[in-house]
């Protein structure tokens, strides 16, 4: 299986990279393919410009040479998963951007038999998350509004909280998290 597998954050010391490295050695264990796009590292351009989508009118459409790479790329995966820290609790503006740009009307009807993990890593706690419910306002966000608009056949948010603890044990369980994720992705 061909796993586009999308990482989020500027930093590669971050621990957004650090599950997404225990993520996608789980994956290999697990036989996947892995195709990596780092938005930040590889200098994806969030902005979307007349250029990306000239005659945006025409269902036949042409899009500019980045933007179909980007969408051949998910076409060509079998899964698509997405490593991101919650920024103001949403995503941060380079996937968003991403997301604007690529998920596009190009893809619709292209996208059913494919199926989507958003790995979130958020720094507050899981109750927190839970007593103003931003976890459901995420999951509802990303399952229902862009893989349901998209049209993607199965959607599944996995949150990783307390991102900013200081205990070494628990962010060594987020890494396991992370790995066993791999393992287990099918």
């Amino acid at each position: 299986m061909k796993t586009l597998v999308t990482v989020t954050h500027p930093r590669q010391n971050s621990l957004t990279h650090a599950v997404m490295n225990r993520f996608v050695e789980g994956l290999k264990q697990n036989n996947h393919e892995v195709d990596l796009l780092d938005l930040h590292h590889d200098g994806f351009n969030p902005v979307y410009t007349v250029e990306d989508e000239e005659d945006w009118i025409n269902p036949n459409k042409n899009y500019s040479p980045v933007v179909r790479k980007e969408m051949d790329r998910i076409l060509a995966a079998d899964t698509l998963v997405f490593v991101f820290p919650l920024w103001q609790y949403n995503v941060p503006a380079m996937l968003k951007g991403y997301l604007d740009k690529v998920w596009n009307m190009g893809l619709f009807g292209k996208f059913e038999e494919k199926k989507v993990l958003w790995i979130c890593l958020a720094g507050g706690d899981q109750e927190h998350m839970t007593k103003y419910k931003r976890d459901e306002t995420l999951s509802h966000y990303l399952n229902i509004l862009l893989a349901g608009y998209a049209r993607l056949k199965e959607s599944r948010v996995e949150l990783l909280c307390d991102t900013l603890s200081e205990s070494k044990e628990h962010i060594e369980s987020l890494l396991e998290r992370a790995y066993q994720l791999g393992r287990e992705y099918n």
